[in-house]
């Protein structure tokens, strides 16, 4: 039987005491363990070897947050974890018509400086794009994406996640009321004017 320890999984005892540098640790094991089954068995290979157990553990790691709450809100109390393993974390809820969708924004990639050790141009293949298709396998009509990538020269990274919205209710609580939607136009009355004169001077002047 595949020794586990020190394969780059992450398991419920490593949860437990998460720590930004054990974080590191099981994401240099994880590009030590998927280089070598690259070597062995050729790059698709190992990637199918790496998902064997991935599905089931995004399945009752990322089930916690997400399988009685919307996407964001799932997402959001999972940031002081990630916060722990060395991520700086934004959630944004973009629901609506019916789809539960959420922005994952990640402004610091603690895996980016270290890829090129274990001959990797970019940890995305090994980390990210895995953890993605983990996500698809596991939850069934969950899209996963990535939209922007630091490791390409983009200033964050963005992970799109998005279903169908569990209840009508879930699918509208984040459309605006009326109230707040006046309030939101009374505050923006000043910028309105200036914008008007600025306007107002061009037309004038020419």
């Amino acid at each position: 039987m595949e020794d586990k320890k020190g394969s780059g999984d992450l398991r419920m005892e490593d949860i437990l005491n998460i720590n930004e540098s054990k974080a590191i640790n099981l994401f240099r094991n994880r590009f030590i363990r998927y280089k070598k089954l690259a070597e062995e068995m050729g790059d698709e290979a190992a990637s199918e070897k790496l998902m064997e157990k991935y599905p089931e553990q995004q399945k009752v790691l990322m089930g916690t947050f997400i399988d009685n709450s919307t996407l964001a809100k799932g997402f959001k109390k999972a940031t002081p974890l990630l916060g722990l393993m060395g991520f700086t974390t934004e959630i944004v809820d973009v629901s609506q018509n019916g789809t539960d969708a959420a922005l994952e924004i990640q402004r610091v990639c603690p895996a980016l400086s270290f890829a090129k050790e274990y001959g990797f141009e970019t940890p995305c293949r090994v980390l990210c794009e895995m953890e993605q298709e983990a996500a698809r396998r596991a939850f069934p009509g969950l899209k996963a994406s990535i939209l922007s990538k630091q490791a390409e020269g983009d200033c964050v990274c963005v992970f799109k996640y998005e279903r169908p919205a569990q209840t009508v209710a879930e699918s509208t609580k984040n459309t605006p009321s009326f109230f707040p939607q006046v309030i939101k136009l009374v505050r923006l009355v000043p910028t309105l004017i200036q914008i008007g004169i600025k306007m107002l001077k061009m037309r004038f002047s020419n």
